[in-house]
């Protein structure tokens, strides 16, 4: 696939904001983009409300992607622009110029009804949110804060824009958390842990093995554990604004690890590996090969299983992959380790020590 590169923010305010809305999300954003997105959000307070309001935009585009309206909309920016509408599967309906026209478009000029014919509808108020094995997925909230769904993820979302607390559940998965200023408590619920936060952006995972996963990028959040009783969901706030539940408060670049019965440990993480995911990238720093296959696995149907020769466990793996290029991960370990992978079924792909590869040919395929 053609990667459009994205030049750097200019003009105004708003017209920065759009670039920096289009350039997290686009497949070639890298953890330095993210970290100039940071300074120059932190910058001055109109461009954080700039960017809420282009990250709403965005959230309308993608809303009604496929109605005629806009396709046709989207053909005709490509027919003056000379674009090419194959982007990514995100814009395939619109194409990334007309995005891009869009979102400048509602920021800095309302549409009318004969510009674009869609119901003004209110944002999302309670419903439930998933995607698939390999995707992602961003939505818009009634608050103006925005949540981004990982690989086969589900979130709840359980307030309305009037709503006492901001209440979300992450039933599975991963999700990123961009939280507005807002006076109301913001709440996400994972797996027997209460996560409150204020103006922050964190990530929640449930993992099988770890249990509950809460990385913080910017401000801060307060983890506890949910008791039984509607009581256990009412929080009390103290001066600073985070909710007091009596949990672990976590500053930036701390990550929260709560196994089931277990008291939860706190760490410090690479941030780049907690963030690639967001742009479609995998960082690993000399991990266990074996931990690798395993958030491989993650983004892709077809499964990695890994041989039970113990020399394997002595393989570590360093490196930014795709996430779902498992044919390009299979080639760099091949070349670099004496490993080889065979096919056991249509999806299904084992890997196992060199030598070991022609006592496998009777029942499992090379690959091509």
């Amino acid at each position: 696939m053609k990667l459009v590169r994205l030049t750097k923010p200019a003009g105004s305010v708003e017209e920065a904001a759009a670039y920096w809305v289009m350039r997290l999300d686009s497949p070639g954003c890298a953890p330095a983009d993210r970290a100039a997105f940071e300074k120059w959000r932190a910058a001055h307070p109109s461009h954080a409300e700039a960017y809420s309001s282009a990250r709403r935009a965005l959230a309308v585009v993608d809303q009604h992607v496929g109605s005629a309206e806009l396709t046709r909309l989207g053909e005709r920016v490509f027919r003056e622009t000379g674009k090419s509408p194959r982007l990514s599967r995100r814009y395939a309906g619109i194409g990334f110029a007309a995005a891009c026209a869009l979102i400048l478009g509602v920021l800095l000029y309302p549409p009318s009804p004969t510009d674009l014919q869609v119901d003004q509808q209110p944002r999302i108020a309670v419903g439930m949110f998933e995607t698939a094995v390999g995707e992602r997925s961003t939505v818009g909230l009634p608050d103006d804060s925005s949540v981004t769904l990982n690989t086969d993820t589900v979130v709840e979302v359980r307030f309305a824009e009037h709503s006492d607390i901001r209440r979300l559940v992450l039933v599975r998965g991963q999700a990123h958390f961009e939280v507005a200023k807002d006076p109301r408590p913001f709440e996400v619920l994972a797996l027997g842990r209460r996560i409150v936060a204020m103006g922050t952006a964190f990530d929640v995972r449930i993992d099988a093995e770890l249990g509950v996963l809460v990385t913080l990028l910017e401000g801060r959040v307060a983890v506890d554990e949910v008791t039984r009783g509607a009581a256990a969901l009412a929080p009390t706030r103290n001066p600073s604004g985070v909710a007091a539940s009596g949990g672990t408060v976590l500053n930036a670049g701390e990550q929260l690890i709560a196994r089931r019965n277990e008291p939860p440990s706190v760490v410090t993480v690479d941030m780049e590996q907690v963030v690639g995911w967001r742009a479609g990238q995998l960082v690993f720093r000399d991990d266990p090969l074996r931990d690798v296959i395993a958030e491989l696995n993650r983004y892709s149907t077809r499964k990695l299983v890994l041989d039970d020769d113990e020399r394997l466990d002595g393989i570590q793996i360093g490196g930014v992959f795709k996430a779902g290029s498992t044919d390009s991960f299979l080639r760099a370990v091949e070349e670099l380790y004496p490993v080889a992978a065979h096919r056991l079924g249509p999806d299904q792909i084992a890997l196992v020590w060199v030598d070991e590869a022609s006592d496998r040919q009777g029942s499992a395929q090379p690959l091509d």
